[in-house]
């Protein structure tokens, strides 16, 4: 259990430590030692400075006296409560908790942490019934409306999750993340301009919110114009300390459409030594492999990835694809990986595409043509026809390499608009 700070905002000015002990003394000096214990806010802040230190166990041993010196000491009950909680000791939290509020229902710091804890322990509706407690007690305190605003965007509430948010700014327009919440919901909105711009707000009042960064380049990386834009964010939450592996991915894939595979290449295999077991990474690397025309690490990245997600008809087809690339040596190999992949999906048309590609390449022009004719009707593209007229060409079929040419160049492909006019199919 995460062990939560003390909100300060919600306390008046405590006396200072000297006026504290110089009560004590004169105290002291009045009556004899045996008759003076020590008074239960001595204990409560003894037991305040070990729990902000950490030694939750030993504040909990504090409070404990005092609450003993005063039962109705309901501050000596909140923050025991809270170190339980930081112990795992969540029933006896709670109920510490509880008997907090129950003594003091207009102390809103009772509230907060009730409410945080039942926000840990995944008790939604509790703890926005107690931030709402909150605002009644203290409408003017800027962290409620976050924290409430963020379980209402968990809970699918947007619309009061975006009033809390908007409550919030209007009460402090300098709070960087209530502009980085609020930017999170405009996103899930698929508002990616006013997203943008709470990120951006939100970075321009705090220069390291790594998370803020990171949403911004997110959104960034899926528009087109905005590529650099999303690698200078997303490489600043690296810088940061961003965690996780969406960061590098993500970068990876700005790099991609950049057509930096060489760099693309790198965030993979950053992505590799954090020991991801995202078949995607070796897959995706193993096709910026493969653009680089380095074929001999593609197959390997293809390999790994189908042990990470065996049969995937994509990798085997890419691996495939590959296989091919590296000359008639590796024929057989291409072919048996196309002839999985249609195992696999008998109507894939770039696995049968491939496999016509080889079996022209091969010398079985008459399979070649079945299986290109397979593939042209699963999806028909030029490449198809082109290779088919090649197919026809070998076969002697002269009526079908025109027919076959034709609609290759209707339909772009450069070479077939050649070899209309050599084959003189006008």
């Amino acid at each position: 259990m995460v062990y939560v700070k003390r909100h300060e905002a919600f306390y008046p000015k405590q006396f200072s430590k000297r006026v504290i002990m110089l009560k004590y003394l004169l105290l002291l000096l009045i009556l004899p030692a045996a008759a003076v214990a020590q008074p239960a806010y001595i204990h409560h802040e003894n037991g305040s400075a070990k729990l902000k230190a950490g030694k939750f166990a030993e504040s909990v041993l504090d409070f404990d006296k005092a609450i003993k010196a005063d039962n109705t000491y309901f501050e000596a009950y909140i923050d025991r409560g809270r170190a339980y909680q930081a112990l795992n000791k969540n029933d006896l939290a709670l109920a510490d908790f509880n008997k907090g509020v129950q003594l003091n229902p207009k102390f809103a710091p009772g509230f907060l942490y009730r409410g945080q804890f039942y926000e840990a322990t995944g008790q939604d509706k509790l703890a926005i019934d107690d931030y709402t407690s909150i605002v009644k007690i203290r409408p003017d305190y800027v962290d409620t409306y976050v924290f409430r605003g963020q379980l209402y965007f968990r809970t699918k509430q947007n619309d009061l999750a975006l009033a809390d948010f908007n409550k919030a700014i209007s009460l402090n327009a300098r709070n960087a993340e209530v502009y980085y919440q609020r930017g999170v919901l405009f996103d899930s909105q698929k508002n990616s301009v006013e997203a943008v711009k709470d990120f951006t707000n939100a970075i321009s009042m705090d220069a390291n919110m790594a998370k803020a960064y990171f949403a911004r380049g997110k959104s960034y990386a899926f528009r087109a114009k905005n590529q650099n834009d999303a690698v200078a964010d997303l490489s600043k939450a690296i810088e940061l300390k961003f965690p996780g592996e969406e960061v590098f991915k993500l970068r990876a894939m700005c790099y991609t459409n950049l057509h930096q595979d060489d760099n693309a290449v790198k965030d993979y295999t950053a992505l590799e030594l954090l020991k991801s077991k995202d078949y995607e990474v070796f897959y995706l690397r193993g096709q910026a492999y493969a653009r680089l025309k380095n074929h001999a690490f593609a197959i390997k990245d293809f390999n790994k990835a189908l042990t990470l997600k065996k049969d995937d008809v994509a990798i085997i087809i890419a691996r495939g694809n590959s296989q091919f690339a590296l000359g008639k040596t590796k024929y057989p190999m291409a072919q048996q990986d196309y002839n999985k992949a249609l195992t696999l999906d008998e109507n894939n048309a770039e696995a049968a595409y491939g496999l016509g590609l080889v079996q022209f390449e091969t010398g079985k022009y008459t399979e070649g043509i079945e299986t290109l004719t397979k593939a042209i009707k699963i999806k028909p593209t030029a490449d198809a026809y082109y290779v088919r007229s090649k197919c026809h060409h070998k076969a002697g079929n002269k009526k079908n390499v025109c027919e076959d040419l034709k609609k290759a160049a209707e339909m772009g492909h450069p070479e077939a608009k050649k070899d209309v006019v050599t084959m003189q199919c006008n």
